[in-house]
């Protein structure tokens, strides 16, 4: 893995961290699911449940996501959906969606007030043990925050990703 490949993935890591200390599970989490850090791999992994989903397209397939948090703060939106791992692992890492959108703790940014067209300080998924920094990317902030779009380009392709959330 190249630096460039390491740095989104680890500033996410921070990110992560920080909201899986501040953030609690909102809204009915499947009965499956059990929030809260645990062992994985050697390493310790995050998981969220609750009402957020998340759709992603990327080189013709579509990544359907749920059973995740929403946390809204004054000047940003943070989406989580899944088991992010928050260190190094020789697992398969599980399915997991992220989003930071506006000023959030510890990475500042523009503030994310209200609906409207943000560039996201992170965008990034998993899935079947493939991971996809999504970069380059916009997204439509809609409906009081709780729902909208992106797009953007793939860290080392040139597909490009489109898709959804809802909170």
């Amino acid at each position: 893995m190249t630096q460039l490949q390491i740095r989104p993935i680890a500033i996410f890591i921070v990110i992560a961290a920080a909201f899986a200390a501040a953030t609690a599970s909102s809204g009915r989490a499947a009965a499956t699911c059990t929030a809260g850090v645990h062992p994985f791999g050697g390493t310790s992994a995050r998981t969220f449940c609750g009402p957020a989903s998340a759709t992603v397209v990327v080189g013709g397939k579509t990544l359907h996501f749920s059973g995740g948090t929403c946390e809204r703060g004054a000047a940003y939106v943070a989406v989580n959906i899944g088991t992010v791992v928050l260190g190094t692992t020789t697992r398969q890492k599980p399915d997991y969606f992220g989003l930071v959108v506006g000023k959030a703790p510890l990475i500042g940014g523009t503030p994310a007030k209200s609906d409207g067209t943000y560039k996201p300080q992170v965008l990034t998924a998993n899935h079947a043990g493939k991971g996809y920094a999504i970069l380059h990317s916009t997204l439509q902030l809609q409906a009081n925050r709780t729902r909208g779009t992106f797009s953007g380009t793939p860290y080392g392709s040139t597909s490009k990703v489109t898709g959804t959330f809802s909170c």
